[in-house]
């Protein structure tokens, strides 16, 4: 029986293996050719990873495209976690900081921008992607946020959604739009920690005292 096991986790370990080679490889040609521009049969042909394996994981490019934004948000989505895991030892300023860094830090990166830029582009054709990403990235923030301000501050005389709402669009909405519009470069992480903090500040001043 143990020998089964072993053999069982050992085929379940080489299919993760086969599937993380394929979703690198996706990411790479998605950002690289555009949603429109990727093809299963051109990517098969030129990573040297058999069409029949891609499907054997994916029914197709949208779901391959869907995976690839799960692995880009993956690192995202557990760092929130972990926040949440960690409510209960953390002050509210704190909370708020970390929160900010973990949005302000991966939506900074080149690589996310350009993945955002065409999961834009491509949700005005299959709206789903939009909602897909949005369930799994900016959804996840507020609702981590959301729990926050319940814990830390249940009598704001704001509800917590719109508490959420407001705090989301002081850390992001003007650094990414000089961001999209070529105004600001990537930001460095002392950077991105000395916005988050002043941010986390003026917000409890505005809203919260």
């Amino acid at each position: 029986m143990n020998t089964q096991r072993a053999v069982a986790r050992l085929i379940e370990n080489q299919q993760t293996q086969k599937e993380q080679e394929i979703l690198d490889v996706a990411s790479r040609y998605f950002l690289g050719h555009g949603y429109k521009g990727t093809s299963i049969n051109e990517m098969a042909r030129d990573s040297g990873i058999s069409k029949e394996s891609i499907y054997r994981y994916f029914r197709g490019k949208k779901a391959l495209f869907e995976a690839v934004i799960a692995k880009e948000l993956a690192a995202y989505q557990g760092k929130l976690k972990f926040l949440d895991f960690e409510l209960e030892s953390t002050g509210l300023e704190e909370a708020l900081v970390m929160t900010a860094e973990s949005i302000l830090g991966v939506v900074n990166a080149d690589r996310t921008l350009a993945l955002r830029r065409l999961i834009f582009h491509e949700a005005g054709r299959s709206p789903d992607i939009g909602e897909y990403y949005y369930s799994i990235g900016p959804r996840e923030a507020y609702e981590h946020l959301e729990r926050v301000f319940v814990h830390h501050v249940p009598d704001a005389r704001v509800d917590p959604t719109t508490l959420a709402q407001y705090f989301v669009a002081m850390v992001l909405h003007n650094r990414m739009l000089q961001r999209e519009c070529g105004v600001l470069k990537s930001m460095t992480p002392k950077q991105i920690k000395k916005h988050c903090e002043t941010v986390s500040r003026d917000f409890i001043e505005a809203f919260l005292r």
